[in-house]
Formats: structure tokens, C-alpha cells, sequence
């Protein structure tokens, strides 16, 4: 087993044109309009309509493992969607993407979406990257009236109030806690299990959603106490887990958050009693697990190359999709973001041609119509605005021969289609 070896290192955001805001209280950074999509001069030339599509996602902070790679590869997605053509009032149109860090910060993410509106003159707004931005972006969108597309933050989490113009694609707890159940499973435990959780949207909805899950799957889960979203000091979390002698942890962190927990449960002496780890949001990326060093954990995998899914928008297949990503970004090991980068803009090409509008009923009409396969998979939105999409559970292993990190696929009930690539490996 590895230690933690480095704290996680800031997102340097490279080639973009940054301008200070201020007014609202804080900065945020755009990606120049004029250049951020390469298909923009294009619109000028031949007469066509331009829609400008505002996007807040975190590019620095806590979560800047989430939006590494996000703005070329949604660029990517962009220029797609406009070689396939969008039709507005019965003329050709382009999107323009204009982009806004969130910062990894609620606060933020609505002065970020606010100016999108206000100074940007924004026409649709996509969002995505955790509670932490995608609900105070929704909650702008709401307010201004605002059609607002988000993806991959958990469903229950961005439900948290009433939309009537924002519409979400991402897992709901119950498919994430069916994919930690499989690791579990397979791990040898005495079935105890602890949960980790913060005083959060997503933290509150793990703690009251995962005791009675456990119980009925024949596990018993302990709750060791709430912590305060950024603490450092897990002492007392440790003791508790310890009291109640439990073998395996579940929940939900940062990356910082988890990487501080897990140091001290290793300084402690209690890891060696732990046989599996299932952990969101902190062991999604390579990048977050490099600086962790951990191997073993596991957690839910949102999309990867071996999806049996294809993209309405241009047929594309997942495996197709990687590679497209790997050529854009030089990187060989695929985040699960880049699959739902590209739904996000592969769903706005889908509701903006059924729409033919930029009329904010006539899309909410079509969002509420949408029936489609994607690249993530079926895409309809329920009653409350929502599209629940389907996981796999992945286990982090590092490959001594090959000196390289590898998220091996140990379970794949939900997806039919999708092999497993490895058994789990003892934590």
C-alpha cells in the first residue's frame, strides 16, 4: 500500500484570455468569446446566428481535478455540434461558448453566473462539476429565468429545490451506493461499515440514505459524526470509527478532505483493520489519485471507453469518443468527465434542434420532450427535471510493471454491455 506523498496542486488554466469582473464582490475569470470556440469566426462570415452558451464549471480551487480538460474537450463538443448543424428559427446557428470559474466555491458560482447573465449577455447556460456549482448556478438560472443544462453532479443533490428551467443528467445515491455494494461484496468484511460525510447537500444525503441501504443489503453502518466541509483534524471521526470496530468506509469527500483523513487513520494504526474503501468524489480522477498515492480505493466510474453508448449528435462511440480525447488533450488515461463534457453539449444540440427557438418556453418544452440515447446513455428527464444515468464501480490499482495508475472496472450490473476488467483487489 502507498502513502500520501503531496497535497493537491492547483489547475493552471493555459491558453485562455482572462479579464477581472468586479462588482459582485469577487473575480471571475473568461475565456475570451472571440476565441473560444474555433468555429466562432465562422457564424460572421456566413451569416449565421450566434448563441451564446455561458458555462460556469470549478477551473481553480478544491475541485480543479473535476475541470481539467473540460474547456478544450467541451470546445471539442462545440465544434461538433455545429458541423452538424443547428437550426434556430429556420436558420443555420453556432454556438459560442463563454466560460467561468467557479472557483470550487457556491458563492462564486452564482457571482460567476450572474455576470454570465447580466455582463455577458448569455443566451442558454450549461453548468457542471458537483453540488458546489452546479446548484447555486441553477438557482441564479431560476431566478433570472434563464434555460440552464447541468450534468454529473448526483441527482438528489441538485434536487434540492423546485426547476423550472434547469435540467440535470447524473446518478442518483442509489446507483452509487449499488456500486460500492459491489466492492464490498467481494471484499471479506464482517459487514460493518463506516460513513464518511460532511456537513453538505451531498454528505446529508449519504448519511440519510446509506444506513437503511446497508441494512437492507445485510450490512450494518455506523455514522462516526458530521464534519465541517475543508476540516483537517479527524480526530475524533477516527475514534468513533474505531469504537465501533467497523472494516469498511463509505461516503463522500473532497480529495484534500480525504487525503488528510486518510494519513491520520494510517498514523493512527486503524487502517490496517480496513479491508475496502469506497469513496466519491475524492478517488474520481488520476490526477487526485497520483497525489493521494492510495491504492485500492474504489468508487463509481460515470463513463469511461468500454461504455456501450454512442452520441446522437454524430454516432460517435465511446471508444471513439476516448480517442478524440486523448488526440485533444494528449492524456491516455480518460476521466469519466469527458464522456458527460460531451453529453452536456451533445443534450443542448438535441433540445436547441427540437426547439428551433431561443424562446426560453419553447426549450423548456423541448427539454421536457427529450427522449434520447447518448453518449452517457438514455437521456429523459422525470417530473422534477432530472435523468438518472448509470455507473459501474472502478478500483484504483497501481501497476508495478508498468509503473502507471489503472481504474479497473469490478462490477458492471447496471450497464448491459460493459465487461469488468479485474476481480477487487485487497485494499
Amino acid at each position: 500500500m502507498k502513502k500520501i506523498v503531496t497535497k493537491i496542486s492547483a489547475l493552471l488554466v493555459s491558453g485562455l484570455l482572462a479579464v477581472s469582473l468586479a462588482g459582485f464582490g469577487g473575480t471571475a475569470v473568461w475565456a475570451d468569446e472571440t476565441a473560444s470556440s474555433a468555429e466562432e469566426a465562422a457564424p460572421a462570415a456566413e451569416g449565421s446566428q450566434v448563441i451564446k452558451v455561458g458555462f460556469v464549471y470549478p477551473k481553480t480551487g478544491v475541485y480543479a481535478s473535476f475541470g481539467e480538460f473540460t474547456e478544450e474537450f467541451t470546445n471539442f463538443a462545440v465544434d461538433k455540434a455545429n458541423e452538424a448543424g443547428i437550426q434556430i428559427n429556420g436558420s443555420n446557428a453556432k454556438i459560442s461558448l463563454i466560460t467561468a470559474d467557479s472557483q470550487s466555491d457556491p458563492k462564486e458560482a452564482e457571482k460567476a453566473a450572474e455576470q454570465l447573465i447580466s455582463e455577458k449577455n448569455i443566451d442558454i447556460m450549461i453548468t457542471s462539476k458537483t453540488a458546489d456549482t452546479t446548484v447555486p448556478v441553477s438557482k441564479v438560472c431560476e431566478k433570472k429565468g434563464v434555460f440552464c443544462l447541468s450534468v454529473d453532479t448526483p441527482d438528489e443533490a441538485w434536487a434540492v429545490r423546485d426547476h423550472k428551467y434547469s435540467f440535470h443528467a447524473g446518478f442518483n445515491t442509489e446507483s452509487e451506493l449499488n456500486c460500492f455494494k459491489a466492492a464490498w461484496d467481494q471484499c471479506g468484511s464482517s459487514g460493518r461499515v463506516g460513513v464518511l460525510h460532511a456537513n453538505d447537500p451531498e454528505g446529508s444525503i449519504m448519511v440519510n440514505t446509506l444506513p437503511d441501504f446497508a441494512e437492507a443489503n445485510g450490512y450494518t453502518a455506523y455514522d462516526p459524526g458530521t464534519y465541517q466541509p475543508g476540516q483537517t483534524d479527524f480526530a475524533n471521526v477516527i475514534r468513533n470509527l474505531k469504537t465501533q470496530k467497523v472494516d469498511i468506509l463509505a461516503g463522500v469527500m473532497s480529495t484534500e478532505e480525504f487525503q488528510n483523513f486518510y494519513q491520520q487513520l494510517e498514523e493512527d494504526g486503524y487502517l490496517s483493520e480496513i479491508k475496502c474503501i469506497t469513496i466519491a468524489k475524492a478517488a474520481l480522477f488520476e490526477r487526485d489519485i497520483e497525489n493521494l498515492d492510495v491504492s485500492g480505493l474504489c468508487t463509481e466510474v460515470w463513463w469511461n471507453k468500454g461504455f456501450p453508448f454512442a452520441s446522437s449528435m454524430d454516432g460517435m462511440t465511446s471508444q471513439e469518443l476516448a480517442a478524440e480525447f486523448e488526440s485533444v488533450t494528449g492524456k491516455t488515461m480518460i476521466p469519466s468527465t469527458a464522456g458527460y463534457d460531451y453529453a452536456n453539449i451533445e443534450i443542448l444540440y438535441n433540445v436547441l434542434n427540437a426547439a428551433g427557438s431561443l424562446d426560453t418556453s419553447a426549450l423548456v418544452s423541448a427539454a421536457k420532450a427529450l427522449d434520447i440515447d447518448t453518449i452517457i446513455g438514455h437521456v429523459q428527464y422525470n417530473g422534477q427535471n432530472y435523468s438518472v444515468q448509470p455507473l459501474a464501480t472502478g478500483q484504483w490499482i497501481y501497476d508495478n510493471t508498468t509503473m502507471a495508475w489503472k481504474q479497473e472496472i469490478i462490477a458492471a450490473d447496471e450497464i448491459e454491455g460493459l465487461e469488468t476488467t479485474a476481480e477487487f483487489q485487497p485494499f
